[in-house]
């Protein structure tokens, strides 16, 4: 009588980290990675841009759970940092971590046993707590263990941020790489999912696996005049966003927003007019408007949205 057949092995995984200025937050963000509770291999690839890398980081690696340095060799910015480190990745699957967020113990593993029970699904995000200003810790799931083009057209959709997706390797052959041509890559990892959820819905993992800062300030976001660019690009690049009215108001508030933390009212202003003209409940524009009547400091407008769960994204 014949052995029963081992059973197979768990795909290994690679992880892509761009950072930039956060030397203590990446070393939390890659000791979750590999504290990982999952039987494959999980390699972690730090990107650092614009600045030296430290190799001081891969001591952390230990037997199965790879940390590797290297240099963002193309573009500046993190859509350049992303596409370097998946010019790296040799695995089936490649998963995507900010330096500032951490990952909770069985993401990796959740994650993967979702992709692997449905082969339709590209990519998958998970639930997540956002940690707030003032200590204020804010769980969200998600509604839906699916996400379509329609649900992302509408909203950002939070439970896929880019510190929660994990994705096979081969979507990035079918939609290409993140678009380096967006101002330092701002809005980089909503615009590929545009893209990738043109192939079919995305799932979530409906528990939470990320720990997502909303309380730090990054080296890619709160530039005015690279939010507005962005943006633009973005709007002119899809221009299907057009086709769901809340979520091109959204997106023409936050144009509005960044206008207006320019100093340009006349600008702001005809932007947040076609955002109320598309919803005339956008708060994105709202918060411009007020930014404009009070002239406040648009940080402490920022951190007032998001304790009432009101923020630009």
């Amino acid at each position: 009588m014949s052995a029963p057949a081992a059973p197979p092995a768990a795909p290994a995984v690679t992880v892509v980290v761009p950072t930039r200025g956060r030397p203590e937050l990446v070393r939390a963000a890659v000791a979750a990675v590999v504290a990982q509770r999952y039987d494959g291999t999980v390699d972690c690839v730090v990107v650092h841009d614009q600045e030296p890398v430290d190799p001081s980081l891969e001591e952390l690696a230990r037997p199965g759970r790879g940390v590797r340095v290297v240099a963002n060799d193309g573009t500046p910015g993190l859509a350049g940092s992303r596409n370097a480190g998946l010019r790296l990745v040799r695995t089936p699957y490649v998963a995507s971590c900010d330096d500032d967020d951490a990952w909770l113990p069985d993401k990796v593993r959740l994650q993967v046993e979702r992709l692997e029970s449905d082969p339709a699904l590209w990519a998958v995000g998970a639930g997540i707590r956002l940690l707030m200003p003032g200590g204020r810790v804010v769980e969200w799931l998600g509604p839906s263990d699916l996400v379509t083009r329609e649900d992302l057209l509408r909203s950002r959709r939070k439970e896929l941020h880019s510190s929660t997706l994990l994705m096979r390797t081969a979507v990035f052959e079918r939609v290409g790489g993140y678009d380096e041509q967006l101002p330092q890559g701002y809005a980089e990892d909503y615009e590929w999912l545009l893209r990738a959820s043109a192939l079919g819905p995305l799932g979530v993992v409906r528990v939470p696996l990320a720990d997502i800062r909303k309380d730090g300030v990054s080296w890619y976001r709160g530039r005015g005049e690279v939010t507005a660019a962005a943006l633009e690009h973005l709007l002119a690049t899809h221009p299907e966003l057009a086709t769901s009215r809340r979520g091109h108001a959204r997106i023409l508030g936050q144009v509005a927003f960044a206008h207006s933390t320019l100093g340009d009212r006349r600008t702001a202003l005809t932007w947040v007019g076609r955002s109320l003209r598309r919803w005339p409940l956008a708060p994105q524009a709202g918060l411009a408007l007020v930014h404009l009547v009070s002239g406040a400091d648009p940080r402490l407008l920022l951190r007032s949205a998001r304790l009432v769960g009101r923020g630009l994204s």
